[in-house]
């Protein structure tokens, strides 16, 4: 099984939990997190992606703060709750089944993209195929904001590691559990800000970069199309 099946089959296994679930307040920890950040770059009218939304918190948050919001995600079960929400709050968010691989939008479809955390389950090649994509879907000067951990800072001295890491790869392999549901592979990539940096700034110029906690980062990069408009 491939990260993308494996990954996938997980969330639409494991659901909407409360914790993920943007009916409820439990699940508001996530977004309060990066409000302050998010409020610095969203402005009213701005059009906004939430890539690899699930159940919708960022979508929700980033309309809340005045964005035309849309959400991505390849799970259909917490994008199935995220519009039944979305029908309840008389909401303008719109939710897309999709692959991050390989976003459905034309070019200038966005202002701004946003990858909360879910870096750990893109390849090295498809962080920077990603990134040519994000180049091609965002405005000129649009603004690609990614939150992540720092898997060197994280995985520290942990003494399985060295037998679940792949080296050529970066892949990682574990197992995760959903109560009374049983237990899953569970397969991500091993990232550091310095590596994602790296990727991303091929195609979009880093912003900045702000640690928010012990090993929370912002990174924050806006896309500088040429005069020509060729991409």
């Amino acid at each position: 099984m491939n990260i993308f099946d494996a990954t996938q089959k997980f969330y639409n296994v494991a659901g909407v939990h409360p914790t993920t679930d943007p009916d409820n307040p439990r699940s508001q920890f996530a977004v309060d997190r990066y409000e302050d950040h998010l409020r610095k770059v969203i402005k009213p009218g701005m059009r906004a992606l939430d890539l690899g939304c699930n159940a919708g918190r960022f979508a929700f948050a980033m309309e809340d703060m005045g964005a035309i919001a849309t959400g991505i995600d390849f799970a259909e079960i917490p994008l199935r709750h995220a519009k039944k929400v979305a029908d309840k709050r008389k909401s303008r968010c719109q939710f897309n089944i999709g692959d991050i691989t390989a976003l459905p939008y034309k070019a200038n479809s966005f202002d701004l993209a946003l990858l909360p955390h879910n870096i750990i389950y893109l390849s090295y090649q498809t962080l920077e195929s990603l990134s040519v994509q994000l180049k091609r879907i965002l405005s000129d000067n649009g603004i690609f904001v990614l939150t992540m951990h720092d898997e060197l800072v994280k995985r520290a001295g942990e003494e399985t590691l060295p037998r679940r890491y792949d080296v050529q790869t970066g892949l990682i392999e574990g197992s995760s559990t959903i109560p009374e549901k049983g237990t899953y592979v569970s397969l991500w990539y091993f990232w550091t800000v310095a590596f994602a940096k790296y990727i991303i700034e091929k195609h979009l110029p880093l912003a900045g970069v702000e640690q928010i906690e012990e090993n929370r980062y912002v990174l924050i990069f806006r896309n500088n199309k040429p005069e020509n408009g060729n991409l």
